[in-house]
């Protein structure tokens, strides 16, 4: 086995168009790779120790904080497989996708690491290999995750997904663009999963039935998605936005920013991932509508936003 003096590693970042929370209790999903935030990671050889560092930060891999405990685990155990547990280097993250909010930040992490770690070692990686180390991250990371996050940081197409079934790629025909916009708050996953778990215990038929029409509206999506019908589309991603607010997990500063959306041309607007913060997305049918939108949203107070073309 021959090692490179440096590995590199590239994911890019992902987002759930439609079916948050409904995808838990079996209901479709659709989500998009978003090629637009992207995550490297670089490995160097060094003469001693063992090295993390981004922008803010440079950390002994025996002291890294809790958030990044999957990550950790994941370069102990891809040393393991290498059988270099005392390899000496520095791995150097570079992402320009934000933590914390639905965008799989740690999915692309752990993505790009696997990848990194394989180019060093100048060894083949086999997609089954690259779901695996992923995967085993983002359950240390997550708690026992979907694998979502993990395929749409690998797919170049939207996908398709049901939990326990195979994934499916969407062959989109679709223009139009989606804005999406940072609340800067971080969201909180396990909290917005045991939101919807307590309606369901304590108003389960009522429950059972927005789960079932966030499902409706997923399925509706896909052929949105293939018969480029954009008006349908937004129509779709502001009924769900409707259903996940009904069910509690959305924020003041979500239902702020779609609604300036709205109310600045979009055809529909909507939370994506988890909610309880993070961040929202708006669907604009030319670039110019998709820039004022941007533009009134950063006005409003939003961190940040970015504009993906279909």
């Amino acid at each position: 086995m021959t090692t490179h003096k440096v590995g590199t590693g590239f994911a890019h970042s992902k987002l759930i168009l439609i079916g948050e929370h409904a995808v838990v209790y079996g209901q479709p999903a659709i989500a998009l790779p978003v090629n637009i935030l992207k995550t490297t990671v670089t490995i160097s050889s060094i003469r001693a120790g063992q090295y993390i560092e981004n922008s803010e930060s440079r950390r002994r891999l025996d002291l890294m904080g809790d958030e990044f405990e999957g990550v950790r685990q994941l370069i102990i155990k891809l040393l393991q497989k290498f059988e270099a547990p005392r390899l000496t280097f520095s791995l150097e993250i570079d992402s320009n996708i934000p933590q914390g909010r639905g965008l799989g930040a740690s999915a692309a992490l752990a993505t790009a690491t696997t990848r990194a770690f394989f180019d060093f070692f100048d060894e083949d990686l086999s997609d089954e290999e690259l779901l695996y180390f992923a995967n085993f991250s983002e359950n240390i990371t997550h708690g026992r995750a979907s694998g979502i996050d993990v395929a749409t940081v690998n797919s170049e197409l939207p996908l398709w997904f049901i939990k326990n079934q195979p994934m499916e790629q969407i062959n989109l025909q679709m223009s139009g663009f989606l804005v999406i916009g940072d609340t800067g708050v971080h969201g909180f996953t396990s909290q917005a999963i045991s939101i919807v778990r307590e309606r369901l215990s304590e108003e389960k038929e009522k429950t059972i039935n927005q789960i079932s029409q966030l499902g409706k509206l997923a399925s509706a999506s896909k052929e949105f998605l293939t018969t480029n019908q954009l008006k349908a589309l937004g129509d779709v991603m502001t009924n769900a936005h409707r259903i996940l607010n009904d069910l509690g997990v959305s924020h003041p500063r979500l239902d702020d920013m779609v609604s300036i959306a709205m109310s600045n041309g979009a055809l529909g607007a909507k939370l994506t991932g988890s909610g309880l913060g993070g961040v929202m997305v708006a669907l604009a049918s030319t670039e110019q509508d998709a820039i004022n939108i941007s533009q009134k949203l950063l006005k409003s107070g939003a961190k940040n936003t970015w504009i993906y073309s279909f």
